[in-house]
């Protein structure tokens, strides 16, 4: 079912951001400027006149994610080789705002997809970038615990326990979404398919959970005009996972331009079935996120149907 979302526009929510920030930061907002939103809220850079002097307030259009993602923000920062923003507050909506807000520390520096320059960096910068963000992400990966599922809660003793339900409560959702002419027939014909070989996609066992950021495409990487990563923002369901399960979003968006996938794979260990793993959870991924935010990239979509195609017919799965 897709989750219910605030109507809110970027410019309604903004009035909440300043009046929320002045109310509890103690401060009067100098100005204020929309930096952009995705599927489930905004941020908006306010400028305050008392230290920390600038802060980011992210606006969320949908219930119950802000406190998850300021607990995900504060386990991810704690062994981090990247920085990760620091959360001064979380409000929850009331009968001052309809939304509820987050705020967190501003990072200088822009994402690595809209600052469109940072694809026709050079080589050694994108290697040195790719380098150092997997690394970052190997360390998250390196951490365990004694249980999968969401960082909050964790409680499911084998990782499938946990995702081959949600799986196949993907699919079902992607069924009802076709039949309200909401989802092209073809991409559940490719789910169906893949779904009926889960077993062979999922054969090798996850023996432990590691940490997971949980929507680690360029997008959520800040880095300089240098391509030196400065920050990690924006982690979305960060669980102790399959830690394989973080690996497609390094694909999502700009493919292959700055080689993270591809240097992940030759620097740590993976499944035999990495490829075909990660290709399931693209496009599973990718239509769980349009049922609950009713937002959808058509092309992105194409994108991980194509390939998780591909990657079936390379196992042998007709």
């Amino acid at each position: 079912m897709q989750a219910e979302i605030n109507p809110l526009t970027h410019k309604e929510a903004e009035k909440f951001a300043v009046i929320i920030a002045e109310k509890e930061l103690k401060s009067k907002v100098r100005k204020i400027k929309y930096l952009g939103g995705g599927s489930f809220g905004y941020a908006y850079r306010a400028d305050i006149d008392r230290q920390p002097y600038t802060v980011v307030m992210k606006a969320y259009k949908r219930c119950g994610i802000c406190e998850r993602e300021a607990f995900e923000l504060k386990k991810l920062s704690e062994k981090s080789l990247i920085h990760i923003p620091k959360v001064y507050f979380t409000y929850l909506k009331d009968n001052i705002s309809p939304v509820d807000f987050i705020c967190m520390e501003y990072i200088k520096g822009k994402n690595c997809f809209t600052d469109i320059k940072k694809l026709f960096a050079s080589k050694k910068k994108k290697r040195d970038f790719a380098l150092r963000v997997t690394e970052a992400m190997h360390c998250w990966h390196s951490r365990t615990n004694e249980k999968f599922g969401p960082v909050m809660k964790p409680v499911y003793k084998e990782w499938l326990d946990f995702y081959k339900p949600l799986a196949f409560d993907i699919l079902q959702d992607a069924e009802k979404m076709v039949k309200k002419g909401k989802l092209e027939e073809y991409f559940l014909k490719t789910m169906k398919k893949a779904w009926d070989s889960f077993d062979f996609i999922f054969s090798e066992k996850v023996k432990q959970p590691g940490l997971i950021h949980g929507d680690l495409n360029v997008m959520n990487i800040i880095a300089d005009k240098n391509l030196n990563p400065t920050a990690v923002i924006d982690p979305f369901q960060s669980m102790w996972a399959d830690t394989e399960f973080d690996l497609f979003q390094l694909k999502s968006l700009t493919g292959n331009a700055f080689g993270l996938y591809k240097t992940y794979k030759e620097k740590y260990p993976v499944s035999e079935k990495c490829d075909l793993k990660t290709a399931f959870y693209a496009l599973y991924h990718e239509i769980y996120s349009y049922i609950n935010s009713g937002r959808r990239t058509k092309l992105n979509h194409l994108r991980c149907l194509f390939q998780l195609k591909r990657e079936m017919k390379k196992a042998g799965l007709k």
